[in-house]
């Protein structure tokens, strides 16, 4: 006789997935990527953050640098991996309720993090102008796609991947290790765009402690919305 799965259990490991996290990541997508076309139709590197620097900068290389091409592309290859991930997973239709949780959910670490992040040290941030409130809340949704894209989704997949089967780690040893390394290198690639300072890079190497601790328990989706909500509420905190 099959064992009953509660429906907890069942919310837990289904929200975890990937075709649920980029279900509830892609109308983020589309409004950020709306808002970069509205704001700043005029560059394409206007206030970026870390994470799409690097994936910009890899379009650039490879002559796409027009906003509105770019913006397509990486809609479309969000729905292409949503569709796929959907079609691999099996999984026996999209329950509405669980996305509505996955959100509540998000908001909650989010205030967390927050919270935990304000023991280090508060983001020297500056925002006068309309014009600079709704640029820095765009950059906030941005940051949490494509940050948590690129150091949490790819980099620790490819850390783990190389401590797992290069080097023979246990997953005891290797998950840790993962989360440091990438929260230490997601720390660093700020340094391209701010002076050092020890408080706020101790502050963001622990901030991807726990995003990336959030990212590796509870999937990309929530992680993307927990930092998001956090990345408004430094921008409230500052106005």
């Amino acid at each position: 006789m099959a064992k009953k799965v509660s429906a907890l259990s069942q919310y837990l490991n289904s929200s975890k997935s990937l075709h649920y996290s980029l279900i509830l990541t892609l109308p983020a997508v589309a409004i950020y990527e709306i808002g970069i076309l509205l704001l700043f139709k005029d560059s394409f590197f206007e206030l970026r953050n870390t994470g799409e620097i690097l994936l910009r900068s890899f379009f650039e290389y490879l002559g796409l640098t027009n906003p509105v091409m770019v913006s397509t592309i990486l809609l479309g290859l969000f729905v292409v991996v949503m569709v796929r991930g959907y079609k691999i997973e099996k999984k026996p239709g999209i329950h509405a309720n669980y996305i509505i949780y996955m959100l509540l959910e998000s908001m909650l670490w989010g205030v967390l993090i927050f919270i935990g992040l304000q023991l280090f040290t508060r983001l020297p941030l500056q925002i006068v102008t309309m014009q600079e409130k709704l640029s820095n809340i765009n950059l906030a949704i941005g940051a949490g796609i494509f940050e948590e894209l690129i150091f949490r989704l790819v980099l620790i997949g490819s850390i783990l991947i190389i401590l797992e089967r290069g080097i023979a780690l246990k997953r005891g040893v290797s998950v840790p290790v993962a989360i440091l390394l990438s929260a230490i290198v997601f720390a660093g690639f700020h340094l391209f765009m701010e002076v050092y300072s020890f408080p706020v890079f101790s502050q963001r190497v622990f901030g991807g402690i726990l995003l990336g601790s959030l990212f590796y328990s509870r999937g990309y989706g929530i992680s993307v919305y927990a930092h998001i909500v956090y990345n408004i509420l430094i921008l409230a905190y500052s106005w």
